[in-house]
């Protein structure tokens, strides 16, 4: 790797990292040749319906039926996301004072889920979840992102945070205030570990269109 890792433990990370994401672009390619698939099955349905070979309203009661049957395979099943953001250093951030509301909202924002970028994964700062890539990791024992200091809330890597964490807005959200404008903050039930809304196309397919391979384990990073 161009970037000699200083310890093994580093450089074996690295590799993993890379195996990883490897296997998740096989993953998103595999999901787009299955849409791919669908495409031609609708269309091979439509010509047999348009001959009068099958009927169309007997093969939507069909689809019904099965649509309502138990699939025990769709809970197992997981979905990579990505964030389509090609430059976070370029968004611009809304004018909130974080720093002076830390100690009303205890940095709640940072208990939400969201995925990380392809720039954020290259730059191997941002730690994602390897069970549920590539999303924001989280800490088992609060529910916090890993890069939130336990105490003062602070972010341990502000300087390279994610764009979406740049571009949130949290005086809106009812899940973080009550009332923004006289800082009541909301129950803090009103909050788990839940995903920030991503654009219509991404939050549809359940992940990013971008398949940008990952970058080969000799080029580092």
């Amino acid at each position: 790797m161009s970037d000699d890792p200083k310890t093994p433990e580093l450089a074996a990370t690295a590799e993993l990292e890379d195996g990883l994401r490897f296997l998740h672009l096989l993953g998103m390619q595999t999901k787009l040749n299955v849409a791919d698939a669908e495409l031609r099955t609708h269309a091979v349905l439509e010509e047999l319906v348009a001959r009068g070979l099958v009927s169309l309203r007997s093969v939507e009661a069909r689809i019904e039926r099965l649509r309502k049957e138990p699939d025990p395979k769709a809970e197992r099943q997981a979905t990579i996301q990505v964030a389509s953001i090609p430059d976070k250093y370029a968004l611009e951030s809304p004018d909130v004072d974080c720093a002076s509301l830390l100690p009303l909202c205890k940095g709640r924002c940072c208990r939400l889920t969201f995925p990380l970028s392809f720039q954020d994964l290259d730059e191997r700062v941002v730690k994602w979840n390897y069970s549920r890539p590539y999303q924001i990791r989280h800490r088992a024992t609060d529910g916090y992102c890993v890069h939130s200091d336990p105490t003062t809330r602070g972010c341990g890597v502000y300087q390279n945070r994610p764009g979406i964490c740049r571009t949130y807005d949290c005086r809106g959200d009812s899940r973080i205030w009550t009332d923004f404008e006289k800082r009541v903050p909301a129950p803090w039930d009103a909050i788990s570990l839940v995903n920030i809304r991503l654009p219509r196309a991404e939050k549809e397919s359940g992940e990013s269109t971008e398949t940008r391979p990952p970058r080969a384990p000799s080029e580092g990073g």
